[in-house]
């Protein structure tokens, strides 16, 4: 991504990609792809952690976060987010058929959401 490697992302993506930005809006690979070509997307600099793998037969979530920095429509934006990417296994090959960001609310002056504590129950 960093790299701008449509080529290799053209691999990588599934063809009915769902592709999930932290401003909730949706691209599907070719907009994506196109978004990347254009400039109008430029990823400056991404890293990814990985807390969780969940694996079935042909299908991999992967839950983690993702940061960094890009540039979207001429505008910095710092990424902080906890993701979720489904990979499917087509052809033998691994390919991202979702994927999903939540910003990561990180600032001492971001008020708590009401109605959620601490103890909260977090099993749904």
């Amino acid at each position: 991504m960093v790299d701008a490697d449509l080529d290799t992302l053209d691999e990588l993506l599934a063809d009915d990609v769902i592709y999930t930005h932290s401003d909730a809006s949706v691209d599907t690979k070719t907009s994506y792809l196109e978004m990347l070509r254009s400039g109008r997307l430029v990823y400056l600099a991404v890293e990814h952690t990985t807390d969780l793998v969940l694996t079935r037969p042909g299908v991999a979530i992967v839950a983690g976060t993702m940061s960094g920095s890009i540039r979207m429509h001429g505008a910095a934006k710092t990424l902080n987010s906890r993701v979720a990417a489904v990979w499917l296994s087509e052809g033998g090959r691994w390919r991202l058929a979702a994927f999903q960001p939540t910003p990561i609310k990180g600032q001492p002056s971001d008020p708590p959401d009401p109605g959620v504590t601490a103890s909260a129950d977090t099993r749904h």
